[in-house]
């Protein structure tokens, strides 16, 4: 009963997983394109920003670099957020606000900062990781149905030979191959985006360190 029943749906062919593929690769494409605008309106002037934060400080001028973080935090209202300004922003009010804060309790502030916006910088990497692994088994998932019908079609085809087989074979094959299109951009893509991300967390990581270190001397 059961093998009658997964007959009957595999029967339908690998056509409907391509169109599966397809939604998938639109999918992808979207999350890469917007990842990208992002990182790129997020880090927007960003290394002049952090090396004008670390000159102020360095010469002792702080009301100016909270100047400089606030300029930026409001330049940045309607845009993409990096993980710098806001952090060194929340160090440096605080420490304005009181000077007896310690540098344990202004290293967990700014964790907690960073950790909020590495929330941003990480969303839908984890949809570019899914559709990148598992792409290549849903086209084999195609492949695999597209030769379950070349071969029922043989059987209810008594005068059908060998071409039947085989170009039922070779279209079912497309599925895979289709599989792997999409994942690889992917995969790319998410690779390259992790690396964005881990670079901008030690550059973030380093300010925090270093205005810690000033707020505390």
């Amino acid at each position: 009963m059961l093998s009658h029943l997964f007959l009957g749906m595999s029967l339908l062919g690998a056509e409907w997983v391509l169109y599966l593929l397809l939604g998938l690769s639109l999918l992808s494409i979207t999350v890469i394109f917007e990842r990208v605008l992002f990182y790129r309106s997020a880090s927007d002037d960003l290394i002049h920003f952090r090396s004008k934060i670390r000159q102020s400080t360095l010469e002792g001028k702080w009301e100016d670099a909270i100047r400089l973080a606030e300029t930026r935090m409001k330049e940045r209202e309607k845009n993409s957020q990096d993980l710098e300004t806001e952090m060194a922003l929340v160090l440096l009010l605080r420490s304005r606000e009181n000077s007896k804060f310690s540098i344990e309790a202004l290293s967990e502030l700014a964790r907690d900062v960073l950790v909020r916006g590495k929330m941003s910088w990480d969303r839908n990497l984890s949809l570019l990781a899914t559709i990148g692994s598992n792409a290549p088994f849903v086209g084999l998932f195609g492949t695999v149905l597209g030769i379950i019908k070349a071969f029922h079609d043989l059987s209810q085809q008594s005068a059908a030979g060998a071409q039947t087989v085989s170009t039922g074979i070779s279209e079912a094959l497309v599925a895979t191959a289709v599989g792997l299109l999409v994942a690889i951009p992917a995969v790319i893509a998410f690779n390259l985006f992790q690396r964005r991300v881990k670079r901008a967390a030690a550059e973030a990581e380093a300010l925090k360190s270093f205005l810690i270190y000033k707020l505390g001397e």
